[in-house]
Order: structure tokens, then C-alpha cells, then sequence
């Protein structure tokens, strides 16, 4: 009972704090407004589910929204009424998954009677957590309505705030309510088990894995480039940001010393994609390239007709993942600030990857570089080693990291199941 009566307590000043920041915050105030107004269309919409169980997933951004698709296409619609909650209105807004889901709300802030009557009036079979977004307040209400709760592609890092030794005896009366956590690997489950017991705790691979997989093969047939573009050997730089462009380009001047010619010679063309669309760098990036000899192309520019220049930088979002596709090696940013980005991507396409040395967010690529799957990189003398190396040995790495992620492709079957077995 303390926990909850500290939650309300929490609550009222939280509301105060939410209300003022609402004001100068647009997302903040659509999340907290929708809190209240979707109340009255779950009622309405909640009238057609005709007797079917009710199933809660939640996605806090679109990356967790993809890890939950695998599972979301596997549930069984005839027996289940599904409903997506997100947290940003951004992917809310975006998403027009009809096929996926039967409905889809915001889920509401972590305020104790907003949350209260938000799954009182739901009433979900299960309620399904993935990867971040654990909200304190909505786990505690949900086991207070007998609401079975499982948090899956737990990501409970060495450096996880939950693990922290100050907030330790919280982190354990939280988790204590969660009826299954399912990790991806062993390290995940040590680091779990110090706030949790063991016997709710089981290993299976990644709903990522699932995802990419599925995805390279419902896109295959898309065509993003003109045929010329198998003309060559392509090397993509893909979610790149500041600190990635630096060593990217002072490789670049050292691989190919005459610009387009080097490539020409070398039968290589880039593709660069970075993280953040901001044309003001891409332009400053373009014109240095240029004083250096090389030729670019913006990808927008192209519209389906025959690729003339061996650079080709992607101004536009959301395509990167099906690019990589077109590549033999892939070099994946964020090793040097935040963390890498996907690597799962490029290697269900038989695609190597080279990365800098920040895995620790991404406990697959922690095993991937374990196994030699993959290459780190520390500086820009490591990545023109990389670049130098023979195709074939590019090739052969690329293909054993693809056979890696498809013996992994049936994690959201597996999932799906223990889940169905652990009710």
C-alpha cells in the first residue's frame, strides 16, 4: 500500500510540473490533453470488440513500434482485439497500421488516476511492455487490476538506471509486479536478476531480429536506385552524425587521393546517409567533397534515372534500412556519441558492418563483434584498413552475418508463445 500511496502523492506535483511544461511543449501538451479527451473513445470503441480478449502492447517511439510488429502480425485476430498505445505523437501520428492493430491511443502520462482509469476501463488480457518505456506508476496500477504484465527485449544494461545502486530497493518493488521479463542473452539476465527473481526471467532472442528479417523480405521487390546502381562495388555510411562525418571524410581523402578518379579506378561508389536530415551540413559537406575532386548526387535528385556520380548523399528519411540491400559493406554510426545504430539491418542483406567501439546499448552486436561478425573501429586509420580490404573477404563476412540473424528470424514466434504459455 506505501508504494501507492507515494505514487498519488508523486502524482499531484507531477501533473502541476506536466501542466507547465505543456505550455511551451506542443508534444507534451497533445500527449497530456489526449490523457483525458481518448478516455471517452475507448468507451466507444470498446462497445465493438465483440467478446474478444483484449490484448494492451505498448511502444514508447517507432523504433519499439518495429519490434513489435513481428509479434502484432502473429496474434490471433479472431480470438484477441488488439490495442497499441505510443508515448510519442509523432509515431502516433504516422502510424496507420490498420492490419496490425484494431486500435491505437496515446498512453497516457505515468499520473495515478489517469493511469487508474486508463486500465480499469481497458481491462487487458495481457499488458505487453517492450525494450524502455517502463512507467512505474502504470505497472503498479495494471498489478493492482490483476492485469498480467510482460516485459519483453528487456534492455537492463550495466549502466540501466534501474540497476543503479541508490535507486536498487525501488527498482526491486517495481519489477517484483512484473509477471515475465524476457531478456536477449545471459549478461541481460545477471543484470536483471539483482532487482528480480530468476524464475521470471527467460532468454530468447530479439522481436529486432524478427523485424529486419520479415522486412527484407516484404520490401525486396522495391526499387530505390536505377539498375545502374549494381554497376559497382557500393560501400554505405549509414546514421551518421558529427563526430562519424569527421573520420568518414578524412578516410575518404585517404582511400581515393584523386577524388572521383580513385573511385572510378577502385570501382567503388559511396552512399552517405546521415542520421539527421540538416541540408545546411549536407550542402557544407557537398561543396568540401567537391574541393577535393569528388562529384555528389542528392539522392532526391535522381527520380528513378541513371546514377552519374560515384557519391550519393541520401536527403530523406526512412529508407535506409531497404538501401542497405544495394551495399557489400556497411559502415553504422553513433559508435562515438550515443551508440550504434542498427546492425541487424545491413546484416540481414548479407551486408558486413564496420562500427565504432559504443556497443554497449546493443547487446547483439556485443556478440556479433565476440564472433568476428563485425569489425570496431576506433579512428579513421582502423576504417581505411577496413576499406582496403579484399571484396571477397568483405563478401564472406557479410553472408556468416546474415546466416547469424535468419537462425534468430522465428524470435517473435517463440516470444508470442512463451508469452501465450506463462498467462
Amino acid at each position: 500500500m506505501i508504494p501507492y500511496i507515494i505514487y498519488f502523492i508523486v502524482s499531484i506535483f507531477l501533473e502541476f510540473i506536466i501542466i507547465i511544461l505543456s505550455i511551451f511543449n506542443v508534444k507534451i501538451r497533445k500527449n497530456y490533453y489526449n490523457s483525458y479527451k481518448q478516455f471517452f473513445d475507448l468507451f466507444n470503441n470498446l462497445k465493438n470488440i465483440q467478446g474478444k480478449k483484449i490484448i494492451l502492447l505498448h511502444a514508447a517511439s517507432a523504433g519499439e513500434f518495429e519490434q513489435l510488429q513481428p509479434i502484432l502480425r502473429q496474434i490471433d485476430r479472431k480470438k484477441y482485439f488488439i490495442i497499441q498505445s505510443f508515448t510519442s505523437p509523432t509515431i502516433y501520428e504516422i502510424s496507420h497500421s490498420e492490419n496490425l492493430f484494431d486500435y491505437k491511443c496515446y498512453h497516457p502520462f505515468d499520473i495515478f488516476w489517469i493511469s487508474y482509469l486508463f486500465f480499469k476501463i481497458l481491462k487487458p488480457e495481457k499488458y505487453i511492455i517492450t525494450r524502455h518505456d517502463l512507467w512505474p506508476g502504470h505497472i503498479l496500477n495494471a498489478k493492482r487490476l490483476k492485469i498480467p504484465i510482460y516485459y519483453i527485449n528487456a534492455n537492463i544494461h550495466k549502466n540501466s538506471i534501474w540497476i543503479n545502486p541508490i535507486i536498487k530497493t525501488f527498482s526491486k518493488v517495481i519489477f517484483k509486479k512484473i509477471d515475465l521479463c524476457i531478456v536477449p542473452s545471459q549478461t541481460i539476465k545477471k543484470n536483471l536478476s539483482s532487482i528480480m527473481t530468476e524464475d521470471k526471467i527467460i532468454i530468447l532472442p530479439d522481436t529486432r531480429f524478427s523485424q529486419v528479417y520479415d522486412r527484407s523480405i516484404m520490401n525486396k521487390k522495391i526499387n530505390y536506385f536505377f539498375k545502374n546502381i549494381n554497376d559497382s562495388n557500393n560501400i554505405i555510411f549509414g546514421s551518421y552524425d558529427s563526430k562519424d562525418e569527421k573520420i568518414i571524410y578524412n578516410t575518404l581523402l585517404k582511400m581515393y587521393p584523386e577524388g572521383k578518379k580513385s573511385l572510378i579506378h577502385n570501382n567503388h561508389r559511396i552512399i552517405l546517409v546521415p542520421h539527421e536530415i540538416n541540408l545546411k551540413l549536407i550542402n557544407n559537406l557537398i561543396e568540401r567533397l567537391k574541393r577535393n575532386n569528388f562529384s555528389t548526387q542528392l539522392y532526391s535528385t535522381l527520380k528513378n534515372q541513371a546514377i552519374k556520380d560515384n557519391i550519393i548523399i541520401v536527403d530523406c528519411v526512412g529508407i535506409l534500412a531497404d538501401l542497405y540491400k544495394y551495399a557489400s559493406l556497411a559502415y553504422i554510426g553513433g559508435g562515438f556519441t550515443r551508440g550504434v545504430h542498427s546492425v541487424l539491418e545491413p546484416g540481414v542483406h548479407g551486408c558486413a558492418v564496420v562500427y565504432g567501439p559504443n556497443i554497449e546499448m546493443l547487446d547483439e552486436l556485443k556478440e556479433i563483434n565476440k564472433l568476428d561478425l563485425g569489425t570496431m573501429v576506433y579512428n579513421d586509420k582502423d576504417l581505411l584498413k577496413v576499406l582496403k580490404t579484399s571484396l571477397e573477404k568483405i563478401k564472406t563476412q557479410g553472408l556468416e552475418l546474415k546466416g547469424f540473424i535468419s537462425n534468430k528470424r522465428n524470435a517473435a514466434n517463440k516470444m508470442l508463445t512463451t508469452i501465450e504459455q506463462n498467462i
